[in-house]
């Protein structure tokens, strides 16, 4: 009797399925932002009018409500519009050599304008100015994405850490927050296009997906897990750079 263990082999083709439907979901995301781009700018625009020259308290109320109501459709847009892009080979990364803690402080410094980022402090842990190649721009907005989620769903008064260690054949950046964790049931499905489990309005499911997309385009893993205190862990595993080295 021969056995064969499969398990690579099974990996490798989910992996393959899953990018085959984020590139399939990025391009039809691309065609709807356009289609749905102009329309909503041109209502933006009617409804800026009319809140200008409303006379009643009633209509500019209305009026700024369907700003408002713009406003998300617009935020929605841009990052389907984000999302398509990620899709690019890493060809079109605009490399360069950047540190990686002044990237991750650059994210905290940018999330904690929200809401939920003034509330949950933000602990970077990077003993070291790790300098590597990649694409600043998108990979500030990985952490962006991730910090903001981690954000979200820590109570007032925790704290989100971001570890990095350097390791022999690549880096380790692991996010990890003090919420409720990740139900088991969703674990499969966080990276997902346009899942999410935050309220109606709150999210558009786009984050995770375009962080994976990001990090994959830099040749990178990413991967989520609970922690045994509590919350949840997303971890990203970044090759070793052929010009990385570690200032002290």
């Amino acid at each position: 009797m021969l056995f064969e263990d499969l398990t690579e082999l099974s990996v490798l083709e989910a992996e393959l399925v899953h990018s085959e439907r984020l590139a399939s979901v990025g391009r039809l995301a691309a065609g709807v932002a356009h289609e749905i781009g102009n329309p909503v700018t041109g209502i933006a625009c009617l409804a800026q009018n009319l809140t200008d020259d409303a006379a009643s308290e009633d209509i500019n109320e209305s009026s700024q409500q369907i700003l408002q109501q713009t406003h998300r459709i617009s935020d929605i847009v841009r990052a389907l519009v984000n999302f398509s892009h990620s899709g690019q080979t890493s060809l079109d990364l605009q490399l360069a050599e950047i540190d990686l803690n002044e990237c991750i402080n650059n994210a905290i410094q940018l999330v904690q304008l929200s809401h939920s980022g003034k509330q949950v402090s933000c602990i970077n842990e990077c003993q070291s100015s790790i300098l590597i190649q990649a694409d600043k721009q998108r990979l500030t907005q990985v952490f962006v994405n991730l910090l903001g989620n981690a954000c979200d769903a820590s109570a007032a008064g925790t704290s989100v850490t971001i570890d990095v260690q350097n390791l022999a054949d690549h880096i380790s950046i692991n996010i990890c927050d003090e919420g409720s964790g990740i139900k088991a049931e969703h674990m499969d499905q966080i990276f997902e296009p346009f899942f999410t489990t935050k309220d109606p309005g709150e999210g558009t499911g786009l984050g995770l997906p375009l962080a994976y997309h990001i990090i994959q385009d830099h040749n990178g893993s990413i991967h989520a897990s609970n922690r045994e205190s509590g919350g949840a862990c997303f971890t990203i595993l970044y090759p070793e750079a052929t010009r990385k080295r570690t200032i002290y």
